[in-house]
């Protein structure tokens, strides 16, 4: 409920990304994969050697637990050298076959679902807005008698559509609890004045993940098994329309599709930024009567609206009278009631969770305890997260991670007070970029109040009142100054994200734990771990996004023209390897979709590297954790940090969809373009995690 614009918000999003499978990589050009050991044989306690170095003699011998390490996650049949994703992650892989009620299983699931126990623990015993809002989603009978009472008074407006003024009064209803129908409008940081919000359309309204799904034939049986649902779906809401319902959201979808970007398109922010008078968009667009459209959504556009894709507005009114009122009314009713299908009568919620066994590919529902946990954390956040903070990460936490993240900037500064590459020009204003981003750890300073009823019986109508003061909240504060101390994700976040136009990092106190952080890990571990994260977020602010914004958050060039040629030979370096990562036989990972994140990665993970083996420069207590020196624990934490499987739907679905490279692919290549990695592993020349031909931005 805290709608962000994509190109203005650059996210990790960790969880989102799967790894491979039990497969070893397929690599075009990079050698053979390797068969994952069903077990991991267990790792000699006490070697002479480290892969074939001797052992320092004043080394300490520990094991791989003491360190916060994990041998039973190893396989260590597999070559290192070879696949060092399988070599990690092995033994973790053969244990954990995806849950029936999830599309992919990771650490960032593991630690998810501990925090989601956590979160229900203090929901047990909330009272006031979070008890009742929590027992409200637990409360199957009164939601079952309820029916589709709490929707009825929007549900007669969707139905009566029959004319363009019933039209926008649809679309209205719907956009004021963020159902993005038709089109979407975001209040956010204005990129070309930072200190300001702006007003933001662009294309929107599809319920499938992407518009490939309707513009692409290999989605065909998906988007076939969409339109059956959509007419179930439809025949519940009103028995009268199932099937020509569906045959009218369907096409009214894929009409809005052919004039979406891809998510390639998407990323490219001189095409985004479009900025017009709504003088000029009311005569591009005259199916919206804007002002109208303003004053219900609580929104002051001022001189200016920054439209993310033109001709999809210019299209518009013609898309609208392409289609019949009814059919647009079948299209608005589908939208508000499948948006909302958890908080009504059960067949509804399993009609949408059809539909998730076709998209992400789970064999079985998620259990409705833990749903009305995230339900109650999506509604209420700061509430809750202000509770998860009191009793679940410690002050002390906090400061060990803020320690660490400042040993990652001051290792990036020196990195870019020496990058060859640079010329002195750039590289300061890049160093006076990086000094100016601004570390957010573990939670807000201060904690957002909700203002919105809540009552221990009614489900739905607490979701729609959040909705819309959530809505309202955000829509309002157009033309305002930017709040420099809102958070975008919530305390209890597993995840992190950089923010080109505060030019801001948050590390959430939901990332860390264990396998990422932990006090009682080891520098090794920890920077392996939670490092590799804090240092791709700090490299956001150099790839082929970021690198767009200067210290302020201004979307501006600072670069020389030879500088940005070399960055940019370098950031296509790194898209035209990973576009050579075979993630499904004849399937690859879209380089140019994912090169802001991979960059994110190689650099991240170096940076991290460099400010492990700083902070342990002098120390006297090495150790050597079951074979494993320091060096190779930082990378075995790395690797143990992304472990993952997943279902092929859900992969098929983020290969067309999401700037990450799943998680796999993401170790594999940070790793093999680190020169660090191939030293401590004694990897030979040529071999895939050695290759003769590497990629560095940073």
């Amino acid at each position: 409920m805290r709608p962000r614009n994509s190109l203005v918000f650059l996210v990790i999003a960790a969880c989102s990304g799967p790894g491979a499978g039990t497969s070893g990589p397929t690599i075009t050009g990079a050698g053979s994969g390797v068969v994952v050991a069903p077990d991991a044989p267990p790792v000699d306690a006490a070697p002479t050697t480290i892969t074939g170095t001797p052992i320092a003699s004043d080394a300490r011998l520990v094991s791989l637990a003491e360190v916060g390490l994990e041998a039973d996650s190893l396989d260590t049949t597999a070559d290192p050298c070879v696949d060092f994703y399988q070599f990690a992650c092995g033994g973790w892989i053969a244990k954990h076959p995806v849950p029936d009620d999830h599309a992919v299983w990771s650490r960032f699931s593991e630690v998810h679902e501990q925090t989601t126990e956590r979160l229900g623990a203090l929901l047990a015993t909330a009272t006031g807005k979070l008890g009742d809002f929590h027992q409200a989603c637990l409360a199957t009978d009164a939601i079952e008698k309820a029916g589709l009472a709490p929707l009825a008074p929007t549900l007669t407006k969707l139905r009566a559509v029959s004319s363009p003024k019933g039209w926008l009064a649809a679309l209205i209803e719907l956009h004021k609890v963020g159902v993005g129908a038709v089109f979407s409008t975001v209040v956010d940081i204005d990129i070309k004045d930072p200190g300001r919000y702006a007003v933001y359309v662009d294309a929107g309204g599809l319920a499938l993940p992407s518009r490939d799904y309707y513009v692409d034939a290999g989605f065909a049986d998906e988007l076939a098994a969409y339109k059956a649902h959509v007419g179930r779906f439809m025949k519940l809401v009103d028995p009268a329309r199932g099937e020509s319902a569906a045959t009218d959201v369907v096409a009214i979808e894929t009409a809005l599709a052919k004039h979406t970007k891809t998510a390639e398109q998407a990323r490219d922010i001189a095409s985004f930024y479009n900025p017009t008078s709504p003088k000029k968009l009311a005569k591009t667009t005259k199916s919206v009567d804007w002002k109208a459209y303003w004053k219900a959504l609580s929104i002051t556009p001022g001189k200016q609206v920054v439209v993310g894709t033109p001709a999809y507005f210019a299209k518009l009114d013609a898309l609208r009278k392409q289609f019949k009122p009814a059919q647009w009314s079948n299209y608005f009713v589908y939208h508000y009631v499948a948006a909302l299908a958890f908080q009504l009568p059960a067949a509804f919620d399993e009609e949408m969770f059809q539909l998730a066994k076709v998209t992400r590919g789970v064999q079985a529902q998620r259990p409705r305890a833990k749903r009305c946990v995230d339900a109650t954390a999506e509604a209420l956040p700061d509430l809750l997260g202000e509770a998860y903070v009191a009793a679940h990460f410690p002050p002390t936490a906090r400061q060990q991670a803020t320690e660490l993240f400042a040993a990652l900037a001051a290792v990036m500064d020196a990195e870019l007070a020496t990058t060859e590459w640079l010329s002195a020009a750039t590289r300061t204003v890049a160093r006076q970029k990086l000094a100016a981003t601004v570390r957010m750890i573990g939670y807000p300073d201060r904690w957002r109040p909700y203002t919105f009823d809540v009552k221990a019986d009614d489900f739905a109508g607490n979701t729609l009142r959040a909705l819309a003061a959530e809505t309202k909240r955000v829509m309002s504060r157009a033309g305002k100054s930017v709040d420099r101390g809102e958070w975008y994700m919530n305390a209890y976040s597993v995840d992190a994200y950089y923010s080109p136009a505060e030019n801001r990092t948050a590390l959430p106190a939901g990332i860390l734990q264990a396998p990422f952080f932990d006090a009682g890990r080891s520098v090794a571990a920890n920077l392996g771990g939670v490092g590799m994260v804090m240092g791709h977020e700090l490299t956001h602010g150099f790839d082929d996004q970021g690198s767009q914004f200067d210290s302020t958050g201004l979307w501006k060039s600072w670069w020389t023209s030879d500088d940005a040629t070399q960055f940019a030979a370098r950031t296509t370096c790194v898209a035209e390897q990973y576009s050579t990562f075979e993630v499904l036989p004849k399937t690859f990972i879209n380089g140019q979709l994912t090169v802001g994140e991979n960059v994110a990665d190689i650099g991240g993970v170096k940076m991290a590297f460099k400010a492990y083996r700083q902070l342990r420069a002098n120390a006297t207590d090495r150790t050597v954790a079951e074979g494993f020196d320091e060096d190779q624990q930082f990378f075995i934490a790395a690797g143990q940090a992304w472990c993952s499987r997943e279902r092929k739907q859900y992969l098929e679905q983020l290969l067309v969809s999401d700037p990450h490279a799943p998680p796999k692919f993401r170790v594999y290549g940070a790793l093999r373009n680190n020169p660090e990695f191939a030293r401590a592993f004694k990897c030979a020349p040529g071999t895939p995690m050695n290759p003769s031909k590497t990629c560095t931005v940073w």
